[in-house]
């Protein structure tokens, strides 16, 4: 059944709504464990910024949106794994649950970028898309 679910979670609403889901469908079905990937997109700056580490930054936000998921699967005694990627938000999540042979993706169905989600297209509609394995959209 569904022995790997992988969570897409970036911290916004609907992606700790997607977290709480999969959780509750890993205790039904008895999953194995719960993987957690967060996406880092790529930033490509016009102009360079001086005295600010902005990989440090970055890896600090990072840290503290996997920091929700990880204390929600801690109190719910939940197998898990995080990883966070880097690229475009889709194609990672497809990649890696291709390559990594999940049974299902649970993803939110609007994520932190809404004008970039309106102007180029839904990471979930996407994901939902040419994903191999089925996907569940939370809302």
């Amino acid at each position: 059944m569904y022995n790997k679910i992988l969570v897409a979670f970036d911290g916004s609403a609907p992606s700790i709504r997607a977290l709480q889901h999969a959780s509750k469908l890993a205790k039904s079905v008895n999953a194995n464990k719960l993987t957690i990937v967060h996406i880092k997109e790529r930033i490509h700056l016009q102009q360079p910024v001086f005295s600010v580490d902005l990989d440090a930054l970055i890896e600090e936000e990072n840290r503290d949106i996997l920091s929700e998921a990880h204390n929600h699967l801690t109190q719910s005694g939940i197998p898990y794994e995080a990883y966070g990627l880097e690229g475009t938000a889709s194609k990672k999540i497809i990649e890696y649950a291709r390559d990594n042979q999940q049974d299902i993706i649970v993803i939110g169905s609007r994520g932190k970028g809404f004008v970039k989600e309106t102007f180029l297209g839904s990471v979930s509609h996407e994901v939902a898309q040419s994903a191999e394995c089925p996907v569940i959209i939370v809302k």
